[in-house]
């Protein structure tokens, strides 16, 4: 069924009016929203607001429209008090443009005039006089504190949602987002999605491209690229990948120490990936102090988690030992052999009733230390949609950043940085 938002063929007119028709419909939240922009309150008049068309003009075509270079949206009262928004996805903001609403406002004799430019990314050059800011993500997180009581608030909350999702497969958006991360809603009732998954892991890498102590503490770089195209349709797993500053002079991260991120079917994934493919001789540094010494490394690792992760409801550490092989260059690799475990078995604690069962640690360091086949390590923490309640708010990207920050000591030991 069309959603009631897509009474345009392009893109960004879409998106402008989904947000004119909630304002329009929803007076309250308009109210609120003239308020947030300007930082006052909205006239004690009646306000009208128009879309695409100047205030007292008969309603223009698309075509028209754009090129008449018209103001995507106006908000004004009978007096002279008027809100401009003008809005930007893919297409090019220029200050002429902006300079030439702000003149015809003056014409029509608004001398209380706004003007709201709206965009993906703030805008290189210096904005007009009057003229304030908001990116797109920022009006969602606005819209949706307001979701829960207006109902028309959420409405354009989904239609961004679904818009960000398909947009990039139509050649729309291909550079940065119309939303912002607020948790991972798959449950029974909101079965996953790989369209939205892919929509999910975006958002959430770039809130993790600027977490401060990953920079700091593991030397993530922020602007490495990760896998690249995220693809598999028809698998129940996205993921992407965070590089390490101390591997810059590899250019494929399949032979690096890299920090991945996996949105599954049942449960997120966050794990350090030492991959098949790393030197020899960094690989070699988990083995040099014999079991003993990988036994009290992850005892380390273990200790961390509990104590940065610990305390949030449903998490389990995790260690994956995965052996694989590809039939061709281009498929998709086939799984030869895979040991998951949580390294509750090896440590047992008082918050768990886990088993104690060591030999699981021990069998992975004889897998890692003898391997023979194309063998890769994870380690880290899941987070299941189930027991982790944490999963649906946007405080699961700082238990994703502090599962990484735990397994500081694994990739210590590799980089030879222990103290």
């Amino acid at each position: 069924m069309r959603n009631i938002f897509d009474q345009y063929s392009q893109p960004e007119n879409k998106l402008t009016h989904a947000l004119v028709t909630a304002l329009h419909e929803d007076r309250k939240l308009l109210g609120k929203f003239v308020r947030w922009v300007t930082g006052m309150a909205p006239p004690a008049k009646s306000i009208n607001i128009v879309e695409q068309r100047l205030p007292g003009d008969p309603e223009s075509n698309e075509t028209d429209y754009s090129r008449q270079g018209l103001p995507d949206a106006w908000i004004y009262s009978d007096d002279d008090w008027s809100l401009i928004i003008e809005n930007k996805v893919s297409a090019t903001l220029t200050r002429d443009q902006l300079n030439r609403h702000l003149a015809t406002a003056n014409r029509r004799g608004f001398t209380k005039v706004t003007l709201l430019v709206v965009d993906v990314a703030e805008p290189k050059f210096k904005l007009p006089k009057g003229s304030i800011f908001k990116s797109w993500p920022d009006i969602y997180e606005w819209l949706y504190k307001q979701s829960g009581w207006s109902y028309w608030a959420g409405k354009v909350c989904e239609y961004m949602d679904v818009a960000e999702s398909k947009w990039p497969d139509d050649n729309y958006l291909k550079e940065g987002t119309l939303t912002k991360f607020s948790g991972i809603p798959f449950d029974n009732d909101n079965p996953y999605s790989y369209l939205e998954a892919k929509r999910l892991i975006k958002l959430i890498m770039a809130e993790l491209r600027s977490h401060t102590a990953l920079n700091k503490q593991l030397g993530m770089d922020p602007v490495a690229p990760g896998r690249g195209m995220i693809t598999g349709k028809n698998a129940s797993l996205v993921w992407d990948c965070l590089r390490l500053k101390a591997f810059d002079h590899e250019k494929d991260f399949v032979k690096t120490v890299h920090l991945t991120v996996g949105i599954q079917s049942e449960r997120v994934v966050a794990i350090i990936i030492v991959p098949n493919s790393i030197k020899r001789s960094l690989r070699n540094r988990l083995f040099q102090d014999g079991y003993e010494g990988f036994e009290e490394l992850f005892r380390q690792v273990h200790r961390n988690i509990n104590k940065t992760v610990g305390k949030v409801k449903g998490v389990e550490s995790y260690v994956d030992v995965l052996q694989r092989h590809y039939r061709t260059q281009k498929s998709q690799p086939t799984v030869d052999a895979r040991q998951t475990f949580s390294l509750d078995t090896a440590f047992p604690s008082k918050n768990s009733d886990v088993k104690h069962q060591p030999i699981w640690l021990e069998s992975a360091y004889e897998l890692l230390a003898n391997k023979k086949g194309n063998t890769q390590l994870g380690v880290g923490a899941v987070f299941s949609y189930a027991n982790c309640p944490s999963v649906k708010s946007p405080k699961i990207v700082e238990s994703i950043a502090n599962t990484w920050l735990a397994c500081k000591p694994l990739i210590d030991v590799i980089l030879d940085k222990q103290k």
